[in-house]
């Protein structure tokens, strides 16, 4: 399937009809009640105190069933992977979208809620953290450089039209209407959004920096596919893989091995940073994503120092952080190489102390004198800056700083 990637680019998203073929889509409907059925079975189990007996099947405005978690995916569900997540239809238009092999990033299915309607949805957003990540104009400037690194789907098994978009928004920051308008709401249309129409088995494939709307759940019947497929991702537990086929299997397996590799080039990025070995570093980099450009090179050292960051804290209790940060640090995060804990194993505490160092620089110029909380964005209130980089950050300013 040949898809128009300089559209892509342009809008943010593209819409394929008939994506699932019409001969596969009550098998996957079928499966989907399956799964959610071993999803409800996990939040019964796993309701708080106080909750109702379906716990957040009950209590949550979206329900997700999480594909990956045990049991859900087996021989008699593995068709919503095998014909959807990893079919040659699928992996050839994230193929044409995004550099490299692109590999699952998440597996999931939003559902109605089956209580009541929560108007509003989410409300605008656009799915990144600058706690986490990086300031947005940092994110887009290497989207336009190097090309995603991360496409997202929506994929209705019964017609929805709950997502609204704001076209080419992924490639600059807000605009003043589009403040004034999320001042007013976050859970009302915004100048320029439009919804998305979606018919059965049709696909959105979008970037998760365009400001959307996940608008009304309503308990009108929904179960969509939603998840994506990135550049960096990493698979240490294929055990819901066990009931693909050969070549399902075979696919996760490879894909692990590519995470594991590159875990190894980011250990190797940042010994180059310990070692202050300006040549290792930038060959780091391009381990990471080969042929790697100037903005995608600035990110890449952005994301090294949260990682940087996250070591420290799992390494020093008495370190000062966010409470997110440390939030965070107890997780994994790939598509920002982040590893998780275990990661973080593999330095010194001397080692991770003069990685903190020689990033501490760049983390304070991440950073604003204030709380940071700009209208359409989670509400973090962190002082690193949502929108704009400073003009000071980049690799080469970042390893002059080593020097003092």
């Amino acid at each position: 399937m040949q898809v128009d990637c300089d559209l892509f680019m342009e809008q943010g998203f593209l819409i394929l009809r008939d994506f699932i073929p019409r001969d596969k889509l009550d098998a996957i409907r079928a499966s989907a009640e399956i799964m959610l059925e071993r999803q409800k079975e996990i939040w019964r189990r796993e309701r708080k105190p106080g909750d109702p007996p379906g716990g957040e099947w009950e209590t949550a405005r979206q329900p997700r069933v999480m594909m990956e978690l045990p049991g859900i995916i087996d021989e008699q569900t593995a068709n919503v992977v095998e014909d959807f997540w990893i079919a040659d239809a699928t992996l050839e238009v994230v193929g044409q979208l995004i550099p490299g092999e692109p590999m699952i990033h998440s597996m999931m299915m939003m559902c109605s809620p089956p209580v009541e309607d929560h108007p509003g949805g989410t409300g605008w957003h656009r799915d990144f953290s600058a706690l986490r990540t990086a300031p947005l104009a940092a994110l887009q400037a290497d989207l336009i450089e190097n090309g995603p690194r991360y496409t997202q789907w929506n994929v209705p098994l019964y017609d929805d039209n709950v997502l609204w978009i704001v076209p080419g928004s992924h490639r600059r920051l807000n605009t003043p209407e589009e403040d004034a308008a999320l001042r007013r709401s976050t859970k009302e249309p915004v100048p320029g959004g439009i919804a998305v129409e979606l018919r059965a088995g049709d696909a959105a494939v979008y970037s998760h920096y365009l400001l959307h709307w996940g608008s009304n759940y309503t308990t009108k019947l929904r179960r969509t596919l939603h998840g994506g497929h990135v550049t960096l991702a990493e698979f240490e537990d294929l055990s819901f893989a066990e009931g693909l086929s050969r070549r399902g299997r075979a696919t996760f397996e490879r894909w692990s091995g590519q995470g594991k590799a590159l875990q190894e080039a980011t250990e190797a990025a940042l010994r180059a940073v310990i070692a202050g070995d300006a040549a290792a570093y930038h060959a780091g980099l391009e381990t990471l994503e080969p042929g790697i450009g100037e903005q995608g090179k600035t990110l890449f050292t952005i994301f090294l120092c949260k990682a940087a960051r996250q070591i420290k804290i799992l390494q020093d209790p008495t370190f000062e952080a966010h409470d997110l940060a440390r939030s965070f640090a107890g997780g994994s995060h790939p598509l920002t190489l982040n590893w998780g804990p275990g990661f973080s194993k593999r330095f010194t505490t001397e080692e991770g102390e003069t990685l903190w160092r020689r990033f501490a620089v760049l983390d304070a110029q991440l950073q604003a004198d204030e709380d940071q909380d700009d209208p359409g964005f989670k509400r973090e209130h962190t002082p690193y800056l949502v929108n704009t980089l400073p003009e000071s950050v980049n690799t080469e300013a970042f390893i002059a700083s080593w020097r003092s």
